[in-house]
This record gives structure tokens, sequence and C-alpha cells, in this order.
């Protein structure tokens, strides 16, 4: 699977007497600058831009490192073309070769330079940057020290050399000075290609035009020899302002007729460049041991997993200490309500006694008119000839009148029990029902008993 591009960058230049970080945004292809610091060596890093948490894992982040001048080694080989995958190995049968140390003591890594000549050719340059191992442990243990953890280590002459376009064949001069050392790179373009690489480390002021000369002389001769330099080289000084006028003249003291002279590219562009380059997988040289990058991941790895889990814990203790408190007031509360509740239930128990006592009045006064009613709905209803000997009440809602009338108005009764029936009281029947009873007479008697069992509505009762 393809790794995700990172979305930002930080480059790191530290010196022997100087620091500096640049960091930059790398969305869309682009480093764009998005902060610098400067400080001393010394000094830690900007924890909140270096240092990586769990943001990485969704918006990736690439530290890299300079390597200085002085300690790494740049070697130029001509290889037939070939897959991309066939490189390193192609690379390895010639390293010690190319290697001025053992290479079981060495750090390795390569970078394939373009092609600017208009003949076609089937050879690839490709510049081979060589460090010793105890050097780059040494400067890995610097980085740790101001806590700063690299993804890649890079040789920073080497993006000025690429960024070079070189439009005759001639002798490119790169000067720098780190922490009192001085010294220049010095790339030679013949036909369209980088055809050497070599660093000239100077010693004192007044032996620097013999050191140069002597060096690029040697330079001259090897390319003569292995047939690469085919004319005069013309001399190309990239130096700032500042210095380019004293490498000028140390040039045309070593030997060099004309010198042109032009801009580098500036600290903050070549780690713009860098961050590019990275980002979008262009850049293969990289110093970083493959063990080292993979414990600075591992790590990572395991700081952002123990902060998790330890975020983890305090928010199950931050839960479990805001359930105790929950659980505290609503016990709090509960008792609060259970001593209203007991202050209160003398009064809710007096509360009820009274409501019944209430419903049994109520009851009584509608059972008292109920009777009323009754009776004088009975005595208004009552027929010429009957007569009413007694009345009575049961469960609560019965209504029994008694009597007595002549053998011969037995219908008079009935008539009495159907006007009974029909009664009202407020637009409601009084009555739900009305059933008269069995009549009673002894054979030869002038007068029979009767009776009628009336139901009140309910309605009336309540």
């Amino acid at each position: 699977m393809k790794p995700t591009p990172p979305n930002s960058c930080n480059v790191l230049l530290l010196g022997a007497d100087r620091r500096k970080l640049w960091r930059f945004s790398t969305s869309g292809g682009k480093a764009s600058p998005a902060g610098e610091n400067h400080a001393a060596p010394d000094e830690p890093l900007p924890v909140r831009w270096v240092n990586k948490g769990w943001q990485e894992f969704f918006n990736p982040r690439l530290n890299i490192a300079w390597l200085p001048q002085d300690q790494v080694f740049l070697r130029v080989v001509q290889l037939p073309k070939c897959e991309p995958a066939e490189l390193p190995q192609m690379i390895e049968f010639q390293l010690e070769k190319l290697s001025p140390l053992p290479v079981t003591h060495i750090e390795w890594s390569f970078e394939p330079v373009p092609y600017h000549g208009k003949v076609p050719t089937e050879m690839q340059t490709v510049v081979v940057c060589i460090a010793a191992r105890d050097a780059v442990q040494q400067f890995l243990g610097r980085l740790e020290g101001v806590g700063f953890r690299p993804d890649r280590l890079e040789a920073p002459m080497l993006h000025q050399v690429l960024a070079t376009k070189p439009d005759a064949d001639g002798a490119w001069v790169y000067p720098f000075t780190d922490g009192g050392r001085t010294g220049c790179l010095v790339a030679w373009w013949y036909g369209g290609a980088l055809q050497n690489l070599s660093l000239a480390n100077l010693t004192e002021a007044d032996q620097w035009p013999r050191e140069l000369s002597s060096h690029l002389e040697a330079t001259v001769w090897a390319g003569e020899l292995e047939g690469w330099l085919t004319s005069p080289p013309r001399w190309h000084l990239v130096g700032d302002k500042d210095s380019a006028p004293a490498w000028e003249r140390i040039l045309s003291d070593g030997g060099a007729a004309t010198v042109t002279v032009q801009e580098p590219l500036a600290d903050a562009a070549l780690a713009a460049a860098s961050a590019r380059r990275a980002a979008n997988a262009e850049s293969l040289a990289n110093l970083l041991p493959p063990d080292i990058a993979s414990r600075y991941r591992s790590q990572w790895q395991d700081r952002v997993m123990a902060r998790g889990l330890i975020a983890v814990f305090c928010l199950y203790v931050l839960g479990v200490v805001s359930y105790l408190v929950a659980l505290n007031l609503l016990q709090f509360q509960k008792t609060e309500l259970d001593t209203q509740v007991a202050s209160l239930s003398q009064t809710y128990t007096n509360a009820l006694v009274t409501k019944g006592r209430i419903t049994v009045m109520k009851e009584q006064i509608s059972l008292k008119y109920a009777a009323l009613e009754g009776l004088k709905a009975a005595a208004a209803r009552l027929p010429e000839g009957l007569t009413l000997t007694d009345f009575s009440f049961s469960q609560g809602s019965r209504f029994t009148l008694r009597g007595v009338a002549p053998a011969a108005e037995v219908t008079k009764i009935t008539d009495f029990v159907v006007a009974l029936r029909a009664v009202e009281v407020n637009g409601q029947p009084l009555f739900s029902s009305v059933n008269q009873g069995n009549i009673g007479s002894a054979p030869g008697a002038a007068m029979m008993s009767w009776n009628a069992t009336c139901e009140l509505r309910p309605a009336e009762i309540k």
C-alpha cells in the first residue's frame, strides 16, 4: 500500500554554532512556509512543532534533519539504465570501490540525478551518499538531546546541486562554512550529466588558494583519465553576495581564468526544496538507519498508546468520581424527601380520615335527600284508593314501598308503578328501575296488600 503523503514537514539544521528549524505545510504537493525558529544549538526545540501525537495517525508529519556537510561523502557513478528496484543492488556491487570507509562501518543511500543532455544515452547518473556510522550515531544523539526524532537524514548540498540547471560543460563550486570549518563542494557537469562531486576541506585562510588549486587539479587529471573531461572547464561560483568576491579571488588565484557567479538557494528555500521533494517521494537519499527509524516509530506508537491508556484511565476515574458524587447527591435528596414524607405522613393520614368522613357524610346526605325525593314522588303520584303503610331503604340505593288497596283497584297499583318509572329530577330519571311486587289477598277479603321496589340512580347517591 502506498504510504499517506505527509501534511506537514519540519526541516532542522543543527550546526556547531547555529540551529534553524523550518516548518512547512506540504499539502497539494507544495511546501508552504508555516513557521521558522532560530536558537542556540543546545536549546530544546518547540515541543508542539516536533513531538508527534495521535494526530499524526490521521495527519502525518515528516521530520527531516540535515547532516553536517563535512560528514557526508558524495560519489557519482554512471550505471546502465534499469528498473528502480534493481538500482540498490547495482550500487551495492560497487560500494567497496566507492566508499572511503569499510562498508561495515558506513550508512549509505543514493539519489538519481536527471540528465540534461540533448543526445540520448543508455546510462543513468546516481549520487551515492556515504556517512560513517559512528558519525551518524553521534549526530542522532545530538538530535535526541534537543528533542528531535528524525524520519530522514539528508545531505543539504545535494539539494543545492540538484537545483542547478547546467547550460554548458563546466564546474560548479558551492562554498560553505560551518562551525569555523570552511570548504566547498565542486560539481562537474559534462555532456549534460553530472560526472563528479568532490568535497574540498580547507584549513588556513592563507592556504586556501593552494589547497583548492591542488584539489581541482587532481579532479581534472582524474576526469581526463576517465574520459569525461573533454574540454577545459568553465568555472561557476554558487555563492551569496557577501562571500562571492572572496571565493572569486581564491578561484582566480587557484588558476581559474574567468568565474561566473550565481546566487545559491537560501537556507529557507533549500529547506523548502528538501520538504517538497521528501513529501512527494522524489528524494531517495536517506541516511537514517532503518533500525533507528523503526525504533523511533515504535517509541512514538508506544508513547501514544501509553497516553491513550492514561487518558482512558483518567476518564474512567472521572466517571467513577462523578457517579459517586451524583449517587451521594441523590442519596442526600432521598433522605430529605424521606424526612419530609415522615413529617407529612400524619397530616396525610388525618387528611385521608377527614376525606373518608366527608364522603360518608355526602353519602348520608345524598341518601337522605334521595329518600325524601322518592317519598315525595310516591306521595304525589299515589292514586286515590291506595294507601301507603310504610317504606324503607336498603343496600344504599333500594327504596321499597308497601301499602294496601281495595281488591277492585288492582289496575291502580300498576298505573302507580308506571308513574314512578317516569319520575324525573333535574331532567334525569330518579329511579333506574321500578319493579312491582306480589299482590297478596285472602279469598273473599275486601282489601289486598301491595309493594314496589325502586332502585335509585347512582348519580343521585353521589
